[in-house]
């Protein structure tokens, strides 16, 4: 019997681009599989047909190790997959939400917009961990088309479907965000105003330096209940080059403190390397 990990979507990561704090908790969890899934030997057509006709637990299961695949980039293999994969999620409606949430990464993986209209429906899914899955796999896509849904669904009561809103509006990029991810900025949850700041700061929107700021400060994110040491991290990393392309000027005296006494090594490396940056370009 094998564990299904945590499944971080953190490999989506892009600069600029901070993942949601607490939806791998929220949306993911850690689950078990109930019998041996053999993902060394099976190929993404096992997969698919065990999400279509396994059993009450098989078909979650099966769903999760074909986002695994994909990951894995062999989707190449295999050119009518999202047909198929679209084909799955629409018989799945009304079964176990685990599948069409991981059939949901699946679609974002493959990086086909044909999946947006699909991802778009899903946005309404009753299920709000699945309304969670579509958004970041829009994200993923990077479609255009996504961005009015998107902005329709941030302005939920739901802080974790905002968070992925935030992130997937900051994917795509698309300016018809940016009024709303500006007002983000003054969201009661930390985590939606950092992923706010994070988006804006790709289009080199100075309105998030005061969110850029908090997000570097580790005597506040210390403040911040139930804050794990690796997620203080995530946000120190994530405010680093969002911080050297929004307000250069302020890397000597924000970053020189982090390079030199922050408890992490990545993010002392990191703020070094910003540091260097800037002194080249001011040369």
């Amino acid at each position: 019997m094998s564990d299904v990990p945590k499944e971080s979507p953190r490999a989506i990561l892009f600069q600029f681009v901070f993942f949601p704090l607490g939806i791998v908790a929220v949306a993911v969890g850690i689950f078990f599989l109930f019998g041996k899934l053999a993902s060394d030997e099976q190929t993404v057509p096992d997969y698919l047909n065990e999400v279509r006709s396994g059993g009450r637990h098989e078909r979650w299961q099966a769903a999760y190790q074909l986002s695994q695949l994909i990951n894995a980039g062999q989707a190449k293999k295999y050119p009518h997959l999202v047909d198929d994969v679209e084909a799955a999620y629409r018989d799945a409606k009304g079964d176990d939400p685990r599948i069409r949430r991981y059939l949901s990464m699946v679609l974002g993986n493959l990086g086909d917009r044909r999946a947006t209209p699909l991802l778009v429906e899903a946005l309404g899914d009753p299920d709000p961990e699945t309304r969670i899955y579509a958004a970041l796999a829009l994200g993923r896509l990077r479609d255009p088309a996504a961005v009015p849904p998107l902005l329709k669904s941030f302005s939920t009561d739901e802080r974790d479907i905002r968070k992925a809103d935030a992130y997937a509006l900051g994917e795509i990029g698309d300016a018809r965000a940016v009024p709303a991810l500006e007002t983000a900025l003054n969201d009661e949850i930390a985590d939606v105003r950092y992923n706010a700041a994070i988006a804006l700061a790709r289009f080199g929107d100075t309105h998030a330096i005061g969110v850029v700021r908090e997000m570097l400060d580790r005597s506040r994110l210390d403040r911040v209940a139930a804050m794990r040491p690796d997620q203080k991290e995530e946000i120190v990393l994530a405010a680093i080059p969002a911080l050297l392309k929004i307000a250069p000027e302020e890397v000597p005296a924000l970053l020189g403190p982090l390079a030199e006494k922050d408890p992490s090594l990545q993010v002392r490396a990191a703020a070094k390397q910003a540091l260097a940056e800037r002194a080249a370009a001011t040369r």
